[in-house]
């Protein structure tokens, strides 16, 4: 009995053990310093975040790095869960459910050279962009992507800031809309001491950024429900 006994409590304790672990789940991001990264401490602001309101959910996160285009889609497919950080769009909707608390509040702004517009450019809007026949330059995939679409806009496309900042610094192209910290930092990492040629215009929209959980995943809506019972 008392051998049964002891078996019985080893087992109820390996059990125990066991549910208080906290299960792991895989989300697919894209690179965007100092938000999302590698190689970033904590694997950068937002990654952090996201770690903690769902570590006390009781989920371990794991991330996959892809490009924002590709973990967007895999994502929508239903693929991985969720991805982040991403703004909200009417499009998007149809394919993701959102969580009622935000990652963070993002700025984007109207970046362009100075030395293509050494008085300055006057435009506030991307209506302002079109009026004025300026030539826009960015990433598939974003906000703005959907908006030069309605108008007729002709977006030319880069995957990597590299190749977004050394044509805008070369005048091939007359603006890019980026967050306003990742712009500032990834221009100096890009152009060095050219980075002073690139200024910004105006601020061009102010939104939150969420995490976007898969419709098409079974776990989407539990996991959207877990962030927003424990997000602050």
């Amino acid at each position: 009995m008392k051998l049964t006994s002891m078996m019985a409590a080893v087992a109820l304790s390996v059990s125990t053990w066991g549910s208080a672990q906290a299960e792991t789940i895989t989300f697919a991001a894209g690179e965007w310093a100092p938000y999302i990264g590698a190689e970033l401490p904590n694997n950068g602001l937002h990654s952090e975040r996201v770690r903690e309101v769902m570590k006390a959910a009781g989920y371990d996160i794991a991330l996959e790095y892809m490009p924002w285009k590709r973990s967007f889609e895999l994502t929508k497919k239903g693929d991985y869960v969720a991805t982040f950080s991403w703004s909200r769009t009417d499009e998007r909707l149809a394919d993701f459910h959102y969580p009622e608390v935000a990652v963070d509040d993002q700025t984007d702004v109207i970046f362009y050279s100075k030395s293509k517009y050494p008085d300055g450019l006057n435009v506030a809007s991307i209506d302002d962009i079109q009026a004025q026949g300026l030539s826009v330059i960015g990433y598939s995939g974003y906000w703005y992507e959907a908006e030069y679409n309605k108008r007729g806009m002709e977006m030319r496309t880069v995957t990597t800031p590299e190749s977004a900042w050394k044509l805008l610094n070369s005048g091939r192209v007359d603006v890019l809309i980026e967050n306003r910290v990742v712009g500032e930092l990834s221009v100096q990492e890009v152009l060095g001491d050219a980075a002073g040629d690139i200024a910004v215009a105006a601020e061009v929209r102010a939104a939150p950024v969420y995490v976007l959980f898969s419709k098409a995943h079974p776990d989407g809506a539990a996991m959207r429900d877990a962030w927003d019972a424990h997000a602050k």
